[in-house]
């Protein structure tokens, strides 16, 4: 190294200090260009739906996936439906495109995507054709991951999307049960999809992890509770296999957020009366099941714990309504304006309002105020004061009194500088300039000035009230003058 010094740096050339730094062991100094700063373009969602769809013909992978973000991003703060009816065509043939031939974050995000999609083309009012063509469209793809593919990422995506998907394009029971048994038997119970009926080769099993598992169990009660919420059951229907295979994932499975999904299926399968012809002594041993789960003790970790406390207050419910059949009941604001809550008090409804909050995250809002279909799904009350528990009404009480006391203070004072303003102390003049006192006005020009009301408070302290009639006129207000 010190050759190579020697030989670039005899000259009186530049370079002397950094080859000297490299001579002595020091670290160069490294000057960093400045970076240029993005371009912040504001672009309503119409227009950032349409750039995204140009870019999603892009040969370049990161080109497309950064598109696919961008346009669940969109979708997630709600475009209208009538903004993206004539694009959805071309964005569900994208996005197919990017479930081939794109990446696994691709891939997950065009799930995604698919969901939302018809979630939103859903909300249109009477016009809901675009939601049932890209479920017809999406079908075939999100049904053979969901049943075949060996990517959990992926098939945690596809759970999702399906599920949403049938949700706002089905067109009728026969679609949502299909849909649910795409999910029971591709993940939650493959043995029950029989020969012919699961995508796996023979000897290809596949590992389900506990995250899989909890969104399957999840996404087929959300489907659950959508049937019965639209269509009439059968006379005598019965979910009595499926709620063994729950109860067994619910003593059985190591993983809470399974137990916890099992626990919520089988509450709702209950309040659908899908349990009528379960044996009375496995209603007790799952009663059993649930009032250990609700008092069982947490493990190593702090995060966990607090993780456990939530899952513990969902088994207390879960045990309360099978015990007296209360069903617990949760209130969403769905403006800042303090107008309007969204309350539910049934658990098919808790599951479906738990479900799209968790897929949509912070879009739910957005949604939950501009989508039409979620006006359709959920009663929303008019009154929000009257939805919020005694505690909140008390403080929005305590803060509309405390807002009207500091509007009366402002009033009181404002009026009485009104009265005041001819007592009040005269300000001191500014340093280096001079100020004139002039004389009193005189009298023949009194008529020409404001009236002055005496005031007794004012007066000097040797003056009594009771001889106010006997003082001089009160001078008027001294002008000044600075020169």
């Amino acid at each position: 190294m010190a050759r190579r010094a020697d030989a670039r740096g005899g000259g009186g050339g530049g370079g002397g200090k950094f080859m000297s730094r490299m001579v002595t062991g020091q670290k160069p100094i490294h000057v960093r260009p400045p970076r240029p700063e993005k371009e912040r373009v504001d672009m309503v969602p119409r227009d950032v739906v349409e750039r995204c769809i140009v870019a999603l013909f892009e040969k370049r992978g990161s080109t497309r996936e950064a598109a696919m973000e961008d346009l669940v991003g969109a979708l997630e703060g709600h475009v209208s439906a009538r903004e993206v009816s004539c694009k959805y065509t071309t964005i569900v043939s994208r996005c197919v495109f990017s479930l081939k031939k794109g990446s696994v974050r691709e891939a997950r995000l065009a799930y995604r995507a698919i969901g939302i999609l018809a979630l939103t083309l859903g909300g249109g009012g009477d016009d809901t054709a675009g939601a049932k063509d890209v479920l017809a469209e999406a079908f075939p793809f999100l049904a053979k991951t969901v049943e075949a593919s060996h990517d959990m990422a992926k098939v945690l995506a596809a759970i999702d999307g399906l599920a949403v998907a049938t949700f706002a394009g089905e067109d009728g029971d026969d679609e949502i049960e299909r849909s649910m048994d795409a999910i029971w038997g591709g993940v939650i119970d493959p043995s029950s999809a029989g020969p012919g009926g699961s995508r796996l080769a023979a000897g290809d099993a596949r590992k389900t992890t506990p995250e899989a598992l909890a969104a399957a169990v999840s996404a087929w009660a959300f489907l659950l509770t959508v049937v019965h919420d639209r269509y009439e059951a059968e006379e005598g229907e019965s979910c009595k296999d499926k709620i063994a295979l729950l109860a067994k994932l619910l003593d059985d499975h190591d993983d809470r957020g399974v137990r916890v999904a099992a626990g919520e299926a089988i509450a709702a399968c209950v309040e659908l009366k899908l349990a009528h012809d379960t044996p009375p002594e496995d209603m007790e041993a799952l009663n059993a099941t649930v009032s250990y789960l609700a008092t069982e003790p947490s493990g190593k970790g702090a995060g966990d714990k607090r993780r456990h406390a939530g899952q513990k207050d969902i088994f207390r419910q879960i045990e309360i309504f099978l015990d007296d059949g209360e069903a617990p009941t949760k209130s969403v604001r769905t403006s800042s304006s303090r107008q309007s809550v969204l309350k539910v008090t049934t658990w098919t409804k808790l599951l479906q309002l738990n479900f799209l909050t968790r897929y949509l995250g912070n879009g739910f809002h957005s949604h939950l105020q501009h989508n039409p279909l979620f006006g359709e799904t959920f009663e929303v009350d008019g009154n929000e004061v009257e939805g919020l528990p005694a505690a909140r009404k008390m403080m929005s009480r305590k803060q509309r009194e405390k807002k009207r006391t500091l509007e009366r203070r402002r009033c009181r004072e404002a009026v009485w500088k009104e009265k005041n303003k001819f007592g009040l102390p005269e300000e001191e003049p500014e340093s280096g300039t001079t100020a004139l006192m002039l004389l009193p006005a005189l009298a023949c020009c009194h008529h020409m000035l404001p009236p002055v009301h005496r005031q007794p408070h004012l007066l000097p302290p040797t003056a009594p009230a009771t001889a106010s009639h006997m003082l001089p006129p009160v001078q008027q207000p001294i002008l000044l003058l600075e020169y």
